[in-house]
């Protein structure tokens, strides 16, 4: 049985879909069992718990060999937002999982992350990391860049509420999109692979794309014209700064604007693909296909 933390999220959905497929029994752990109903099948249960509670996470944990964590707290409604779910919630699962038993512990973390990273949710990442590292548990950790889907359905809804799109900075930036199928196959992969314990692995996608692209083929997909308006980068530090003890999720959300159009966000190398070949491959046309599908 592998335990799925946070999978009803973009990612954790597929990753459940993934492994099931392959026929391995999941245990989904989320505080929303409704959000799982479209996941509910032939060897997939669904467990009531939120990782923020050790004892929930104990009763999860009963009978589990592998535990994928894909929890992320970066826009939650906890005020301790990160803090909370991405380091006590996977210290949490880290915990649960040696005193359960289980051996195998695949960590969704962020690309980038590392203890002087100007982003305090790559710190935060780096953190559970640590955590994770330094237990007895026969680890790997996944960094992923930017998912595809969660900019598509962000810049998407703000079309179809608005008709236009609002960026935080100049929206010029190159950055690494990755599909969550590519990377939900490499942790379907991962749980059952040996030769990956002890490895950290990047995984990105083929395409370095600015925010001002992925918005105008969504405003052009939408038959709208390509109205996008931009926040300064000047006012994004005053609200991740004066925010910050009032409303921590918009602070967060500034800071990261800011770091993703001031640094660089592409991936030097692929080690994810590069240890394992064959991995799906999607680019933002593919998505973009499906939506006008879909549509």
């Amino acid at each position: 049985m592998i335990l799925v933390a946070g999978g009803t999220g973009t990612l954790g959905t597929r990753i459940v879909r993934a492994l099931a497929t392959s026929g391995t029994p999941v245990r989904i752990l989320t505080r929303a069992p409704s959000r799982a109903g479209h996941l509910t099948g032939p060897g997939v249960e669904v467990h009531l718990g939120d990782v923020r509670d050790p004892e929930a996470v104990a009763a999860a944990m009963k009978g589990v060999t592998a535990v994928v964590s894909a929890v992320q707290g970066f826009a939650g409604t906890d005020p301790a937002g990160a803090q909370a779910v991405d380091l006590d919630g996977n210290s949490n699962l880290v915990n649960a999982a040696i005193d359960a038993g289980a051996r195998r512990f695949v960590l969704i973390s962020a690309t980038g992350a590392a203890s002087d990273s100007p982003l305090s949710l790559r710190r935060i990442k780096f953190q559970a990391e640590q955590a994770l590292i330094h237990s007895d548990l026969e680890w790997t950790i996944i960094r992923p860049t930017v998912y595809l889907e969660t900019w598509i359905g962000l810049l998407g809804d703000m079309i179809t509420a608005k008709g236009s799109v609002t960026l935080f900075g100049r929206g010029r930036n190159p950055i690494n999109f990755v599909g969550a199928d590519d990377v939900a196959a490499l942790v379907a992969h991962t749980v059952g692979a040996p030769d990956l314990v002890g490895e950290t692995l990047a995984i990105g996608g083929p395409e370095n794309l600015t925010l001002n692209d992925v918005a105008g083929k969504l405003l052009v997909l939408q038959g709208q014209n390509e109205r996008i308006r931009h926040v300064a980068i000047p006012v994004l530090r005053v609200v991740s700064t004066v925010l910050r003890p009032i409303k921590p999720t918009v602070a967060t959300l500034a800071e990261f604007g800011i770091i993703m159009d001031t640094t660089d966000m592409t991936l030097p190398r692929d080690t994810a693909r590069a240890r394992v070949p064959g991995l799906p491959t999607t680019r933002l046309a593919d998505l973009l296909a499906r939506v006008k599908y879909a549509a």
